[in-house]
């Protein structure tokens, strides 16, 4: 809930003032409080004009009412509660899924998560990767595991230039096309051997890798804002969330019109799970009005356009503000929320990567002009979080219907099931059930 939130986080500095009083036994002299509360003025300071939003969420935190919120003590240990969850996950109808992983460009993870000089492992997409970032600043990722005797570079590999080294025998192989560079201890240098070096596009403070079941060369590439890579808009923060769904259910949202002024109608200032506020804002409503379409423009089969109209209104009759959103989805995964208020312009990247064929990472991360002050910034962060939380609710607990009963005014997720199909190929993975349909195994 965001009023436990808030006063967690301000209880938190105090603790922590007090704390430091406690410990060095000062005593409470005007000159010290003058500067205990100088200390927590400039705290504070920092929280809210420097320091930037970071809020993550577990998908076992969302949608298990039953078993986070116990009307007894039920679950004591936090071992009890994820089996207890692991439970409902388990008996859960999946339903008949399109197939696992779509093709296009995935944001693999933040560029900032990886360093000059450093190795990161990735799992998803049914993929085992590895990632490196050579001297040069240059980023690379490769299949994981060395073809010598199947170590896993991810874990233990070194960057030597614009190479990564086995760090089982050593064996060390090239960024830029993954052929073997180096055995230490023969001078023998097989050419067929290399690791396969996937296609990436490193930009908006992403790594993207491009997935084509049919290993096809990219048709279409992220756009890249050029006001992010000059560094004149200023990065705000991130949100990240665990997902159990099908990673077509999330876009799929941005369709469904009629579900915004259902799931998103009551404020913010509920929280994420408006049910559970310990605060009626019944007075405060979101109204939500929006277009979902395919974009017209030749060459731009790829991407989907929802133009949203926000309004927060007080006692349902009294507008508070409105902003307009330009929403743009390009691929299966990729989507930017294009922001212009009165303080200023901004873009909040919404990218989806499947790490299982039921398990999503969202991450939200959000850039603006200078002009749009730092703690405005947060509060479009936050809020975002919160109004996806309530998404993360149904789809945690939902299964997927191939063939929905839609009526007339759903009529643009039709659309979008149409248009999301050409990111499936012959040769897209499928997920595969048991005879009840209630266990996936792929």
């Amino acid at each position: 809930m965001l009023e436990s939130t808030i006063g967690s986080y301000f209880l938190s500095i105090g603790l922590d003032v007090l704390r430091w009083c406690l410990t060095t036994g000062l005593t409470y002299s005007p000159s010290f409080i003058t500067s205990i509360t100088l200390g927590f003025l400039g705290l504070l300071w920092y929280h809210l004009f420097w320091k930037p939003f970071d809020r993550f969420r577990d998908l076992t935190e969302i949608g298990f009412d039953e078993v986070n919120r116990p009307k007894r003590n039920d679950f004591k240990t936090e071992t009890t509660r994820r089996q207890v969850i692991n439970g409902l996950m388990r008996r859960r109808k999946i339903g008949a899924l399109p197939p696992a992983y779509p093709n296009g460009w995935f944001a693999i993870f933040e560029s900032n998560s990886l360093t000059k000089g450093n190795v990161k492992e990735v799992n998803l997409l049914g993929l085992n990767l590895v990632a490196w970032r050579g001297n040069s600043g240059q980023c690379y990722v490769a299949d994981a595991y060395c073809p010598h005797l199947g170590a896993n570079l991810g874990v233990g590999g070194k960057v030597i230039g614009e190479c990564i080294r086995c760090p089982f025998h050593g064996w060390s192989f090239k960024g830029c096309n993954g052929a073997l560079a180096n055995i230490p201890y023969s001078e023998t240098i097989p050419e067929f051997a290399k690791i396969k070096i996937w296609k990436t596009l490193e930009g908006n403070g992403f790594i993207y890798l491009w997935y084509h079941a049919e290993s096809e060369e990219p048709s279409w590439y992220p756009q890249i804002y050029t006001e992010i890579q000059s560094g004149s808009w200023k990065y705000r923060g991130r949100s990240e969330l665990l997902v159990s769904c099908h990673i077509q259910e999330i876009p799929e949202n941005g369709a469904d019109m009629s579900h915004l002024n259902i799931v998103h109608e009551e404020a913010i200032l509920c929280g994420g799970e408006p049910d559970y506020s310990r605060f009626g804002w019944d007075f405060i409503k979101h109204k939500w009005d929006g277009q979902w379409r395919v974009s017209d423009v030749e060459g731009e089969g790829h991407v989907a356009i929802m133009k949203l109209r926000h309004e927060m209104s007080l006692l349902g009759k009294i507008p508070l503000f409105v902003v307009n959103v330009v929403v743009k989805q390009a691929g299966p995964s990729t989507v930017s929320l294009e922001f212009e208020t009165a303080f200023g312009k901004g873009v909040l990247f919404h990218m989806v990567t499947p790490l299982e064929p039921m398990v999503q990472r969202v991450t939200h991360q959000f850039y603006s002009s200078n002009s749009l002050i730092h703690p405005y910034g947060k509060i479009i962060l936050l809020a975002e979080a919160i109004m996806i939380e309530r998404d993360v609710k149904i789809w945690n607990r939902k299964t997927f219907m191939k063939t929905p009963l839609l009526i007339k005014n759903d009529r643009s997720v039709k659309q979008f099931r149409k248009w999301y199909a050409q990111f499936y190929s012959d040769n897209s993975p499928q997920c595969f059930f048991t005879k009840n349909e209630n266990s996936l195994e792929f």
